[in-house]
């Protein structure tokens, strides 16, 4: 995948997920930021599944992180099949999940 990979959403609803490699073994870093001081319930999700090989709606989705308000978030984890952003409520502002991802193997 080419990277950074970023979605934003500008209305309560869930991103399209990001297929990662984890097959390289490397870290993943993401970043959940907002455009301006409106509000928000959201859920960084990640997936054990291969996102090649599973469609997003048959993946299973685990919660990584979460947060309200104006809040940011940056977060890394081991390898991931997938990540994506889960928005419950928003206002007045847009919300964007920004990953990225080491390469090579080990």
């Amino acid at each position: 995948m080419a990277m950074p990979v970023q979605v934003t959403l500008s209305s309560s609803g869930i991103s399209r997920g990001i297929n990662c490699d984890w097959m390289s073994g490397q870290a993943v870093a993401y970043t959940v930021t907002f455009s301006s001081s409106g509000t928000a319930q959201w859920t960084a999700e990640g997936s054990p599944n291969d996102l090649n090989q599973t469609s997003t709606a048959n993946a299973l989705w685990f919660s990584l992180s979460s947060g309200s308000a104006n809040s940011s978030y940056s977060g890394t984890l081991l390898p991931i099949g997938g990540i994506r952003l889960n928005c419950a409520a928003l206002s007045s502002a847009t919300i964007t999940l920004s990953v990225l991802q080491g390469i090579g193997n080990g």
